[in-house]
């Protein structure tokens, strides 16, 4: 099961590794600038440099990675709110496994102890054996050389 959870953490790595540089790699500066230029506030600081389009923007935005091609891409907000969504839930359910394993663990360890500890009373509670019978050949006449030789 660790090997499952080993093995599953390291794929996530790769693919977040994979999402990370492909958004890098969309998200240039040229993208950037771009999408500034767009919104009010560029037009009110660099109204030469704006962009003069009528598709004006509110907010910066970016492309995702993997999406339309044509598309302009999302408000920033909304990106890093999804990207803490998603960490949460991750979190939750990162965590939801390992006490669904420890209560698992526990339980097991219980039974267990409950096996043993009947089995500690049945030994404790089976009479000695009847059969056996003890024979004293101790003389009190011998010296101790006679009973060690």
């Amino acid at each position: 099961m660790k090997l499952i959870k080993y093995l599953l953490f390291i794929v996530f790595l790769v693919v977040s590794l994979v999402f990370i540089i492909n958004l890098m790699e969309e998200n240039d500066e040229t993208f950037i600038k771009e999408t500034f230029y767009k919104t009010e506030i560029a037009n009110q600081i660099y109204p030469n440099d704006a962009n003069t389009e009528d598709s004006s923007i509110d907010q910066v935005m970016i492309k995702i990675p993997f999406s339309e091609e044509g598309s302009e891409g999302i408000k920033v907000w909304i990106f890093f709110l999804a990207v803490l969504t998603i960490g949460v839930l991750l979190g939750f359910i990162i965590a939801l496994v390992q006490i669904l394993s420890q209560k698992r663990e526990i339980i097991y360890q219980k039974s267990k102890i409950k096996k043993l500890e009947l089995e500690l009373n049945t030994l404790r509670n089976q009479s000695i054996d009847d059969d056996l019978i003890l024979i004293d050949d101790f003389d009190d006449n011998k010296t101790s050389e006679e009973l060690i030789g």
